[in-house]
């Protein structure tokens, strides 16, 4: 079933064993993911035929679309749940939190966006780092979340692996793409995705998907 997916050692049962997709942008209109419902609804099926049993909807949760708030995204995830014709892929809803000037007051206005109530997705730009980045963490922490940082093997231009695993021997987890092992972002980003994976490093794996193109590749 999950051959086309991957090679034997990154089955799906293997890197999402609770065949949940924990990073999506499925939600329709709200950032650089799906343009519509219909599209929603067909990256949603996509998923179902490859094994997924549910998704985890992360939506940007960054300046330049300040009209995503944690109350405007649950009225449009709720949208998306009364759509979707099968009761049997579950969906959740959380975000995708780029650690940047508008980062506090989004984090700290309204109740963060969290997939299970503990955990709090962050993002950083792929080409520098943000001032205050590791205060960042730190309030996430001090509010009593845990930081999990995605798609850490994307940050190449910013962070050496060396300082990425310091970042996870500090309680910072890692959701790795799934993207990457299929050379989406170049071969040094899979080869980081599969020296990170062999160490165990990732607490979550996501397809990061936009698209039904993203989703129609993922075959190594």
């Amino acid at each position: 079933m999950f051959s086309a997916l991957f090679q034997p050692k990154f089955k799906l049962c293997t890197l999402c064993p609770d065949g949940m997709d924990m990073h999506s942008h499925l939600l329709w209109g709200v950032d650089d993911g799906a343009r519509t419902q219909a599209e929603s609804l067909e990256l949603i099926s996509l998923l179902k035929k490859r094994g997924f049993r549910g998704a985890c909807c992360t939506p940007h949760v960054i300046s330049r679309y300040p009209w995503n708030t944690a109350t405007s995204l649950k009225v449009r995830f709720r949208e998306l749940v009364n759509a979707v014709p099968d009761e049997d892929f579950e969906l959740r809803l959380a975000a995708e939190y780029m650690l940047d000037d508008h980062f506090e007051r989004q984090f700290t206005e309204e109740e963060p966006l969290s997939p299970d109530g503990t955990h709090i997705l962050v993002e950083l730009p792929q080409y520098r780092l943000p001032d205050a980045w590791m205060d960042m963490l730190l309030l996430i922490k001090d509010r009593g979340y845990v930081p999990v940082l995605a798609h850490p093997e994307r940050y190449g231009k910013i962070l050496t692996p060396e300082e990425l695993a310091a970042l996870a021997a500090q309680g910072i987890l890692f959701q790795g793409n799934i993207g990457s092992l299929c050379g989406f972002y170049g071969q040094k980003c899979r080869e980081l995705a599969r020296k990170f994976q062999q160490e165990n490093l990732y607490f979550w794996w996501g397809t990061d998907a936009h698209n039904a193109i993203m989703i129609n590749k993922l075959r190594l």
